[in-house]
C-alpha cells in the first residue's frame, strides 16, 4: 500500500505531503489546480520520464518521495537486498541540469531497477493506457498478466531462448560471407588496399604539396618582388641606402654635442645594418629561385592522385589511411574465418526446437488465461452497465512472412509452422460487442473513449494487481457521464476492497464512493501560484461535491443532492464477482492450471 507521498518544487507545488488510506482514495480539484502534477509525480515514482520543465521556477531541483507499506517477504532476491526490511521508501530527484536520480531505501538505483521495484507495488493507468489498450501487443501482455506468475515466468524463459536463437541466426547469416560473396569482397578489399599502398599517402602531405605548387606557379612574381626590394635597398645611383648612409655620417660627425641626437644616430646606424641585411637576403632569395617545370608537373600529378584517393575513400588523407587500416583488418577477418558452420547449425536447431517447445507451452497457458479473462471481464462489464455485452480475447497464431492469414485460432495451428516473435508464436486481439444483436468486432474499431474507460476498468478488475499493489487511475472518467459515473465509482470501490485504489476524477458520482477524499487547491503566495492538498472531512466533502456539480456550497438543494450522492454510494456495494457463488474458487483453480 502507498502510505505517503511527499512532493517538493514540482511545477506549481512548492511542498505537499499526502498521507493515503487503504481502499479508494479520490483526488479532486478545480481544472488547473494541480491534479495532473500529482499524476506526474506518481508517474515519476514508477520510473516515468523526467522533464526539467516540471521543476518549479526558481528552484534548483524537484523531488518526489513515497513510502510503501508491504507485507513481510514481499520482496525476494536482489529486490530484498535493496529493501531488506519489507517497507519500500522511494525518492526521485530531477535537477535543472537534466540529471535524474533515483533512490530506494537510501540506495542509489537505476531507473530500470526503480521501475522493477515500484512495478510490483504500483500499477498506473492514465489516459494513454486507453490508447495502449487498442494495441494487440498490449492485449497479449494483459492476458499474460492475468495468467499469473507461472505464465510470466514461462514467457521470460521463452524470451531468453528466443534471444539465443536470434543471436545464432545473426551469426549464421554473417557466415554467408563464406563463399562467393566473401571472395568478391576480399578481391575488392585487396584491390583497394593495393591502390592505397601503392600511393603510400602521408598525413598532411596534400597540404604541403599544395603550398609547394602555389610557390612554383608564382616563381616569376616572387623573383620580381625580391629583385625590386634588393634594388631599392642597394647602393649606388643615389639609392635609398646612399641617402641614409650620408645622413648617418652627418649625425656621426655631430656626436658628443647632444645626447638626444646621439641616441637617434645610434638607432639610424642600427637600421642601416638591418636594411643592408634585408637587401642581401632579398638578392640571395631571388638568386635561389628556380622555375622547375618538371617539379611542378610532379607535384600536380601527385596532388591529382591524392585527390582521387580522397574522393574514393573518405575526403581526407587521414580518412584514406583509416580506410586502408579498416580494410586490412576486415580482409584479415575474412581470411581467418574458420568457424565450424555445421556446429552452429546444430546449436541453431537445438535453440529452434527449444523455442518452439516453450512457445507451445505458452500457447496452451494463454488459451486458458484468455478464456478466464474473457469470462471475468464480461462479468465485470455487466457490473459497468454493459448488460448483454460480449468480450472475447482471441489468440491467433503468428504466421511466417509471406503466408496469408487464414484467420484460424492459435490452438488449430501447428506450432512448428508458426512464426516466432520475442513474446512467442501468438498474437492477441480483443473483440467486443457492446450492444445486443451486433457481432463482436475488434476493440480498436468500435469503442468510444467512455467505453474504453469502462473496458479498461473491467480488465483491471478481472486481473487484480495483488494485495500489496496500489492501482492508480488518472482520468478514468474520460468520456463518461450521468449514471455511468455511479457504476464506475461502485466498481472502483469494489476493486479497492482489501487493496488500495487512487483515482483522480472530475465526476462527483465517482468521488462520492471515496473512502478518503483529497482536494487539490491552488492559491497565490508572494505573486506565485502554490498548490496544496487536503484530506476532506464529511462537510468539506459535501462542499467539494457541490463545487464539482457546478453549484455553490451554500445552495441548500445542491448540498442535499451532494449528501444524497454520499448516502447512495455508501449503500451501493456493487454487484461484484465475489457475489457470484462458486466463481472465485473455480477461477483460481483455472488460473493455477495456466501456471
Amino acid at each position: 500500500m502507498l502510505s505517503e507521498v511527499y512532493i517538493e518544487n514540482l511545477a506549481v507545488i512548492s511542498s505537499v505531503r499526502m498521507e493515503l488510506a487503504p481502499g479508494l482514495n479520490v483526488i479532486t480539484g478545480e481544472t488547473g489546480a494541480g491534479k495532473t502534477i500529482l499524476a506526474s509525480a506518481i508517474s515519476l515514482l514508477a520510473g516515468g520520464r523526467a522533464n526539467t520543465a516540471l521543476i518549479r521556477p526558481g528552484s534548483p531541483a524537484a523531488s518526489v518521495s513515497a513510502v510503501f507499506i508491504l507485507p513481510e517477504g514481499f520482496f525476494t532476491g536482489t529486490e530484498e537486498d535493496i529493501c531488506p526490511e519489507g517497507n519500500l521508501i522511494i525518492r526521485r530527484r530531477i535537477s535543472r541540469d537534466g540529471r535524474s536520480r533515483a533512490y530506494a531505501c537510501g540506495q542509489a538505483v537505476t531507473l530500470a531497477e526503480l521501475e522493477r521495484l515500484t512495478g510490483r507495488c504500483l500499477k498506473f493507468s492514465a489516459q494513454h493506457e486507453q490508447r495502449r489498450l487498442m494495441m494487440t501487443a498490449h492485449q497479449l501482455d494483459l492476458v499474460d498478466a492475468y495468467g499469473g506468475p507461472g505464465l510470466l515466468d514461462l514467457r521470460d524463459e521463452y524470451r531468453l531462448v528466443y534471444e539465443r536463437r536470434t543471436e545464432l541466426l545473426t551469426r549464421l547469416a554473417a557466415d554467408e560471407l563464406d563463399g562467393e560473396a566473401a571472395a568478391r569482397e576480399a578481391e575488392l578489399l585487396r584491390f583497394q588496399l593495393s591502390e592505397i599502398e601503392a600511393a603510400a599517402p602521408v598525413a598532411g602531405e596534400d597540404a604541403e604539396l599544395s603550398a609547394e605548387r602555389k610557390k612554383l606557379l608564382s616563381v616569376r612574381e616572387l623573383e620580381e618582388a625580391a629583385v625590386a626590394l634588393g634594388s631599392v635597398l642597394g647602393t649606388g645611383d643615389g639609392g635609398v641606402m646612399d641617402h641614409l648612409a650620408e645622413t648617418a655620417a652627418r649625425l656621426t660627425g655631430a656626436e658628443g654635442v647632444d645626447y638626444g641626437l646621439d641616441a637617434i644616430s645610434e638607432r639610424l646606424q642600427s637600421i642601416l645594418y638591418e636594411l643592408e641585411e634585408v637587401g642581401r637576403s632579398a638578392r640571395d632569395y631571388a638568386d635561389a629561385l628556380n622555375l622547375d617545370p618538371v617539379r611542378l608537373a610532379e607535384v600536380e600529378e601527385r596532388l591529382e592522385l591524392l585527390d582521387r584517393l580522397k574522393r574514393k575513400y573518405g575526403g581526407s588523407i587521414e580518412a584514406v589511411i583509416a580506410y586502408a587500416a579498416g580494410a586490412a583488418e576486415k580482409l584479415e577477418s575474412i581470411g581467418s574465418f574458420r568457424e565450424d558452420r555445421s556446429r552452429q547449425e546444430e546449436e541453431m536447431a537445438a535453440a529452434e526446437a527449444e523455442a518452439r517447445e516453450l512457445a507451445g507451452r505458452l500457447r496452451k497457458a494463454r488459451r486458458a488465461a484468455a478464456s478466464g479473462l474473457e469470462e471475468d471481464t464480461a462479468e465485470h462489464l455487466k457490473d459497468l452497465a454493459f448488460d448483454r455485452c460480449i468480450f472475447q480475447a482471441r489468440l491467433l497464431p503468428l504466421l511466417p512472412p509471406g503466408q496469408p492469414d487464414a484467420g484460424s485460432p492459435a490452438d488449430a495451428t501447428d506450432i512448428s509452422a508458426a512464426g516466432l516473435s520475442p513474446s512467442g508464436a501468438d498474437s492477441m486481439e480483443f473483440f467486443v460487442a457492446l450492444n445486443p444483436g451486433l457481432p463482436a468486432v475488434p476493440l480498436k474499431d468500435t469503442a468510444s473513449g467512455g467505453e474504453l474507460s469502462r473496458i479498461m476498468l473491467a480488465i483491471k478488475s478481472a486481473s487484480p494487481a495483488g494485495e500489496a499493489a496500489t492501482q492508480v487511475f488518472d482520468e478514468i472518467d474520460a468520456g463518461i457521464g450521468g449514471d455511468t459515473g455511479n457504476v464506475v465509482g461502485a466498481k472502483l470501490r469494489q476493486l479497492a476492497q482489501g487493496a488500495q485504489v487512487i483515482c483522480i476524477t472530475h465526476m462527483p458520482q465517482i468521488a462520492s464512493f471515496a473512502d478518503a477524499h483529497f482536494s487539490v487547491v491552488k492559491t497565490t503566495e508572494a505573486g506565485k501560484a502554490v498548490t496544496g492538498i487536503k484530506r476532506l472531512e464529511r462537510e468539506e466533502i459535501v462542499d467539494e461535491l457541490c463545487r464539482m456539480m457546478g453549484s455553490s456550497p451554500a445552495d441548500r438543494k445542491a448540498r442535499a443532492h451532494a449528501a444524497g450522492l454520499l448516502e447512495a454510494a455508501a449503500g451501493n456495494t456493487g454487484a461484484g464477482r465475489e457475489a457470484r457463488p462458486g466463481r472465485p474458487a473455480r477461477r483460481r483453480a483455472e488460473k493455477e492450471k495456466c501456471r
